[in-house]
């Protein structure tokens, strides 16, 4: 299939889901009841709620920073965070577009290998999956009788990707330790079913892309990765702790940081499907859990999942909008010096 045609038909999915879920999540609703509600957050917990958003942006920085240490030593958190802020920002326009661009941002500014940049993306991505599965298993700790209620597929689908990706990151790590040995391996398999030249250019990207696994094999960037992945979910979670307490939601309804854990976890799904930046399936996944098993209005749950999405996109779009313009002007635009 034509590379156009295929990104094209992918793009109109895309588009076609995020429209699904809009529609089901504000279709029929008070769109001037929805606004007052949102509306009724102080200024000072909105400051709350992007400061630590940032804060989650620097540490996931922190984190692509280790994976990257062994071959790119040159990238600086600051360089990472930049990356992370325009990778974010392109996929509320184009799902996934992001991780290319974080990529090429890298290559841009830091002259970093492409093909060892993404083994870090694919490493972060699956490590993504297996701390959303740990969180949900405290989730289902929880609320584990009204979670199965609401939604009875989570618990195994929990199970099995967990699995899944625990096993994906065995296999990367094999892959590191035993590089030269997986090489030949797989270098007779190339030969035989590509030309020569197009095999040898194969067999280097397999190479550069194994070189981005480095990290994996030191014990120092596995505690590393541990403790960036817990503060980075815990912050997550304390975004959302704040925006029910902004809003009025943990003394009118209860909600703390308990709360906070299981809404993170289920909300987290939302991003998974592949809608720019999350749009409408984010603000379902957010809001069906706070009515299923907390008992908030329509209402008000959804106002919840639009004033917390809405302050990470904004955040991601000032800061990454920017930097995407100024990399592209100076790197792309203005002759070489």
């Amino acid at each position: 299939m034509n590379s156009t045609l295929k990104k094209s038909i992918q793009y109109s999915i895309s588009l076609g889901l995020t429209g699904f879920f809009l529609y089901w999540a504000f279709a029929d609703q008070d769109l001037d009841q929805l606004w007052t509600s949102i509306t009724n957050i102080k200024l000072q917990w909105i400051a709350v709620i992007t400061t630590i958003t940032l804060s989650t942006l620097i540490i996931r920085a922190w984190r692509w920073q280790v994976l990257l240490k062994p071959f790119a030593p040159q990238v600086r958190t600051v360089d990472a965070t930049l990356a992370l802020a325009i990778c974010y920002a392109a996929n509320v326009f184009i799902p996934r577009s992001g991780e290319v661009l974080r990529t090429i941002s890298l290559k841009w500014t830091k002259k970093a290998a492409i093909s060892p940049v993404l083994a870090t993306v694919v490493v972060e991505r699956i490590m993504d999956f297996f701390w959303l599965i740990v969180f949900i298993g405290l989730a289902l700790i929880i609320q584990r009788e009204s979670i199965n209620q609401a939604f009875p597929s989570l618990e195994i689908a929990s199970i099995l990707v967990l699995a899944l990706s625990t096993a994906a990151l065995i296999a990367l790590l094999i892959l590191s330790v035993y590089r030269e040995r997986a090489v030949r391996l797989i270098q007779p398999g190339l030969e035989s079913l590509f030309p020569a030249q197009l095999a040898a250019r194969t067999l280097n990207l397999l190479n550069t892309f194994i070189e981005g696994l480095a990290s994996l094999q030191n014990p120092l960037a596995y505690l590393q990765l541990v403790a960036s992945s817990l503060l980075l979910n815990t912050g997550y979670v304390l975004i959302i702790y704040y925006t029910f307490i902004g809003m009025g939601f943990s003394t009118t309804y209860g909600l703390g940081f308990s709360a906070a854990v299981v809404i993170m976890a289920i909300s987290s799904l939302g991003v998974v499907v592949p809608t720019p930046g999350g749009m409408g399936s984010y603000h379902i996944a957010f809001a069906l859990p706070l009515q299923q098993i907390y008992g908030l209005p329509e209402i008000e749950a959804l106002a919840c999942a639009t004033l917390a999405h809405a302050l990470a996109t904004l955040t991601y779009l000032f800061i990454g909008g920017p930097a995407l313009f100024f990399q592209w002007w100076k790197y792309r635009v203005l002759p070489p010096p």
